[in-house]
């Protein structure tokens, strides 16, 4: 007789190609004949092919049978059971790829059966657009263009030399309109076009008989080599730079050979899908029809995904290594939030889509109408929300999001990707132009943190085993003296048109500080002698993210005026774990308690020195983290501008309090999943009372089409009233309910119910609907939800419940809600009808 197992899939992402692989191969051990069989969409498969079984759909929750026969089948079962139970906490690893977002599909848009392929977010947001598919030119493609013949030594190099001259002439005027991070980039690619060694390596080409157009090639591709063999992501990626710069001086050289994906065309509004794009390529697109990307082999770090996420444009990269190959003109969803894309997607994805981006831009107008306002919590605790930044770009969007300051400016930008350091009146003006954009808000300039991972070809340091624990940073400053102290002086000077304030990074002892702050006070010494303006007062801080820090504050406070947190490094550091190595980034871990501990010692050490102390990077823009990061007493939370509106909103309905008695729980716990339960849901805001039953949480007259979309549309409606602060979570304890029975009562009523710890507020939500849809096997056009907050009476669902079904039994009150035609209308017969209830 057979054995068989019930399997009811707990991978978030079901049964996809990684989890697929295991089971085949454990499966293909055994003789006996192994069946996977999806209940839910009917198709049974070899388990023995993972193609066979990603095709049974199984998705999250769904129930499998899986039927083993043969010789060793109760072993085989055995086995089988044993590694279903293990896979999910393997994939728990494998689908965290962020710490900051929950991946995973909401139960929602899982109810729209999407076909999806998996990727790496790069920039946040959702697109619906048709694709624009841009192949990419590869350097034996260009070879192949190559015009035949050679016009002799002297002939070829005015070539290349004209061609050198009017490429420079061209990048100049762009300068000219160019501002924030286009302008950085358009400077760097400067800088390669006044490369005197790609120059000479051109030229060296030439005297070997190769004519300028192939000399280019070949150079372009000696120099791509050498970039591809680095240990630094961050330097591979500026491959696609020398790619640009290489297409574009070909096309000065000679005008008259076509170049093949020179320029892409967006005739509509237009997702763009490419294995890579080149920064050129990107800032010549109309970026007003530009919906999203899709950029198969482009890096986080790569000057496209930096402008990328400074226009706020979706897209994504790394896609599934079985994704197939698309057309242009395909009709595509992209979720930069998850990092999906939907091709061809269904009705029903696409109306769930729309519905979302019509509620997102509900709460973010909301959000940002109230971040004109300082960042205070409900019990008068005031912190600073700032921006990080990197250009004065990004400076004017950071405060129009209602940033209070710049929490940290990424100085470096402006030195790097050029052949020689910029001027002290160049960086002067460019921090007078951020300061001018703060309006007398703080401006933190952290000083040059280049080295190590970050190289700077004119400073000629030599390449590192391990860059980020190298020679980076405060590190080459005594070496190099001449440029810390230029930036100084740029910064001094700048300070005298607003507020400025100096951090230095990569502090690792007092004495390092000590040092930078006698640095300080001669550069203030010239300046001073020169007759020159500046702030006497400015403060000087640094960056504690060299765990020694966290033990020599009382020393480095004697030195240094505040500190800021710079949670990544730090992260890094106290782990020993590169979050970019995805074998040991599950180690990488922000919800540790040995890490929140560590933070909190840093904090209660630095405020009783009377120091201010603030933190940026990624983690103070978790909004799951913030409860605890205001409990820990942080003065400053810094992060991407983005996400300033949402921290702000959320900041203003929580206390001090309760967020500092969430902390202590925290901090008592044993490991990170518990600190991440815990935070599921925190109690640590100021819930206002608000009525069961209130007007604007009544939707009438509206064109949905089943179950899903009735539910997802209350309880976005309830997010955007401030009863909860999940909606996804709460629907999916509202589907919870309905997966045990439909809800439906007759008469074309429904009453879906929940208790849940995802609603602030009990609340009865109506939907009267256009036309009636199913409902289990009823038809409705009327929904009353119950969302009950799970710390209420036991009895309090079912008595209103109870009331409504027996109203609902009452003609005269049917009739009375069926002939009601606006929201007012309703909210008088069911606020009625519940009275006796209240």
């Amino acid at each position: 007789m057979a054995e068989q197992l019930i399997y009811a899939c707990n991978l978030k992402e079901g049964i996809h190609a990684r989890p697929a692989g295991h089971i085949e191969r454990l499966c293909n051990t055994f003789s006996a004949d192994i069946f996977w069989s999806n209940s839910r969409t009917g198709i049974t498969a070899n388990a023995k092919s993972a193609l066979a079984l990603v095709g049974t759909d199984t998705l999250f929750q769904d129930e499998c049978k899986i039927t083993l026969s043969g010789d060793d089948e109760f072993d085989a079962c055995v086995q089988l059971a044993d590694l279903l139970e293990k896979i999910s906490l393997q994939e728990e690893i494998h689908t965290e790829e962020t710490p900051d977002v929950d991946l995973s599909l909401p139960r929602t848009l899982r109810e729209t059966h999407p076909v999806y392929i998996r990727g790496t977010r790069i920039s946040s947001g959702i697109a619906i657009a048709r694709s624009v598919v841009s192949k990419s030119i590869t350097f034996c493609q260009l070879e192949s263009l190559a015009p035949v013949g050679y016009l002799g030594e002297k002939a070829e190099l005015a070539l290349f030399q004209q061609g050198i001259e009017n490429l420079k002439n061209e990048k100049v005027t762009q300068l000219e309109n160019a501002s924030g991070v286009e302008r950085d980039i358009i400077e760097a690619h400067l800088s390669i076009v006044n490369d005197i060694t790609f120059a000479g390596q051109v030229t060296e080409y030439i005297y070997q008989q190769h004519n300028a157009f192939s000399a280019v090639i070949s150079a372009a591709i000696a120099f791509c080599d050498i970039l591809n063999n680095s240990s630094s992501k961050y330097i591979k990626e500026r491959v696609l730079d020398v790619m640009d710069i290489t297409l574009q001086l070909l096309s000065k050289i000679n005008s008259d050979i076509h170049l093949p994906h020179s320029r892409i065309e967006l005739v509509e509004s237009s997702i763009l899908v490419a294995d890579s794009l080149t920064p050129g390529k990107f800032m010549a697109l109309d970026k007003t029809r530009l919906a999203g990307m899709v950029l198969s082999n482009t890096g986080k770090t790569s000057h496209t995904a930096i402008l990328a996420r400074s226009l706020g444009i979706p897209t994504i990269t790394d896609l599934d290594d079985d994704a197939p190959s698309f057309d242009s003109d395909e009709l595509m969803v992209l979720d930069g939030n998850l990092g999906l894309l939907i091709p061809s997607p269904t009705n029903a994805v696409l109306r769930y889509y729309q519905r979302d981006i019509d509620a997102k831009t509900q709460k973010q107008q909301q959000m940002l109408a109230q971040v004109i306002n300082p960042a205070t919590t409900a019990d008068g605790r005031r912190i600073e929300v700032a921006a990080n930044i990197g250009s004065d770009l990004e400076a004017a969007r950071a405060f129009s999001n209602g940033a209070e300051g710049i929490g940290l400016f990424r100085t470096e930008m402006a030195f790097m990707d050029r052949a020689v350091p910029p001027t002290e009146d160049e960086l002067t003006q460019q921090y007078i132009d951020v300061i001018k954009h703060a309006n007398n808000q703080p401006v933190i300039f952290r000083t040059i943190d280049i080295g190590g991972d970050k190289p700077v070809e004119y400073l000629n340091i030599p390449p590192e085993e391990n860059p980020f624990l190298g020679y980076r940073a405060i590190r080459i400053y005594p070496e190099f003296i001449t440029l810390f102290k230029t930036q100084l002086a740029a910064i001094l000077r700048a300070s005298a048109s607003g507020y400025a304030r100096i951090m230095i990074p990569m502090i690792a002892s007092v004495e390092e500080v000590v040092w930078c702050r006698e640095v300080l006070e001669s550069v203030k010494i010239d300046l001073r002698a020169n007759h020159i303006k500046f702030d006497e007062n400015i403060e000087m801080g640094v960056m504690l993210e060299v765990p020694s820090v966290l033990f020599a504050v009382p020393e480095i406070a004697r030195h240094a005026d505040f500190f800021s947190v710079g949670s990544n490094d730090l992260t890094q550091y106290l782990f020993a774990a590169d979050r970019g190595n995805t074998r040991v980034e599950h180690v990488y871990d922000n919800f540790s308690p040995a890490f929140l501990r560590a933070l909190k010692f840093a904090v209660d050490e630095v405020h009783r020195q009377g120091r201010w102390i603030g933190i940026c990077g990624e983690l103070a823009a978790n909004p799951q983290l913030l409860p605890l990061l205001i409990g820990m007493g942080f003065d400053e939370l810094s992060m991407s501008s983005a996400a300033i509106p949402t921290i702000k909103s959320e900041i203003v309905g929580m206390t001090q309090e309760q967020c500092s008695d969430l902390l202590q729980q925290a901090l008592a716990l044993g490991s990170s999943a518990e600190v991440r339960q815990i935070l599921e849901n925190p109690n640590v805001k100021i819930t206002k009372s608000l009525p069961i039953i209130a007007e604007s949480c009544i939707l009438n007259n509206l064109d949905l089409q089943n179950r899903n979309e009735v539910i997802k549309t209350l309880t976005d409606n309830l997010w955007l009233q401030d009863r909860t602060n999940n909606p996804e979570k709460l629907a999916e304890d509202v589907w919870a309910r309905e997966d045990s029975f439909p809800t439906a009562v007759g008469y074309g009523f429904a009453i879906p119910h929940t208790k849940s710890d995802f609603i602030t507020n009990s609340t009865i939500s109506i939907a009267k609907l256009q036309e009636p849809i199913q409902w289990g096997e009823q038809q409705v056009n009327i929904i009353i939800m119950l969302t009950i907050r799970k710390s209420s009476t036991d009895n309090e669902h079912m008595k209103y419940f109870s009331q409504l079904a027996r109203k609902i039994m009452n003609e005269d009150f049917r009739n009375e809600i069926s002939r009601s035609n606006t929201t007012n209308d309703i909210y008088k017969v069911v606020a009625q009808a519940i009275a006796t209830a209240l």
